[in-house]
C-alpha cells in the first residue's frame, strides 16, 4: 500500500555558540540558516531502516559526504522513490545543498519533482507561516514523542552528546514516516499544488 520512499531529516547548530545561549528566541532562530548555522546530523530513512550520519563520524564535509554516497546508493536503484521530508523544501534541501557548497562537496542531482514535503501536503500548500510543527501535529495523533526539540540541538552540539542527538534525529525520522503513511490513508497524499 505505501511506496518505496527515501525520509531525510537534518540537524543543524550555530556555527559560533559563542553567547549564543544568551540570545533572545528570535535571535536564535535568525541564525538558522546555512550561512550562519551548520549541519551537525543527516538522518535517512529508507524501507524502515535508519541511517544517521552526525558529527560522531567526524567534520561536517564527512557527514555530507556519507549522506550524499547513501542518497546516491539507494537512488541508483531506486530511480523513481520520493524523497520524504516534513518542511524539506524550505529547509532541509536548501541546507543540504548550501553547505555541500560551501564545504566543496559533490552533491547527488535530484528534481524538486522528486521531493515531497509534507507540511506542504498538510496545510494543502498555504503561503505564509503557518501553525503545525511535526512534533505538534505528532502529538495530537498520538505518537510517542521525545522530550527535546530542536532547540536542544545546539545544547547538544556544544556538550558533544552525539548520542541524544542520534536518538532525537531518529525519532524525528520515524515520526515523518508515521506521518507519510496517515496522510496516504487519508488521501491527503493526493492534494496537488496545480
Amino acid at each position: 500500500m505505501y511506496s518505496k520512499r527515501i525520509i531525510i531529516d537534518i540537524e543543524t547548530c550555530p556555527i559560533n555558540l559563542d553567547g549564543y545561549f544568551e540570545k533572545e528566541e528570535d535571535e536564535k532562530l535568525k541564525l538558522l540558516n546555512p550561512i550562519d548555522s551548520k549541519i551537525v546530523a543527516i538522518g535517512l530513512r529508507f524501507q524502515e531502516k535508519n541511517y544517521v550520519f552526525s558529527e560522531k563520524l567526524g567534520s561536517e564535509s564527512k557527514i555530507l559526504e556519507l549522506f550524499w554516497q547513501k542518497l546516491k546508493e539507494i537512488k541508483t536503484e531506486n530511480k523513481a522513490i520520493p524523497i520524504i521530508g516534513f518542511n524539506i523544501i524550505s529547509f532541509d534541501i536548501s541546507f543540504l545543498t548550501t553547505r555541500s557548497l560551501l564545504n566543496n562537496v559533490k552533491i547527488y542531482p535530484f528534481s524538486l519533482s522528486e521531493i515531497l514535503d509534507l507540511r506542504d501536503k498538510i496545510h494543502a500548500y498555504k503561503y505564509g507561516k503557518t501553525r503545525g510543527k511535526l512534533k505538534e501535529i505528532a502529538l495530537i495523533l498520538g505518537q510517542e514523542i521525545l522530550d527535546v526539540d530542536g532547540s536542544d540541538v545546539s545544547f547538544f552540539c556544544k556538550n558533544k552528546q552525539f548520542d541524544l542527538l542520534e536518538k532525537y534525529l531518529e525519532k524525528d525520522l520515524e515520526i515523518t514516516d508515521f506521518l507519510y503513511k496517515k496522510i496516504v490513508d487519508l488521501d491527503i497524499i493526493k492534494i496537488k499544488k496545480y
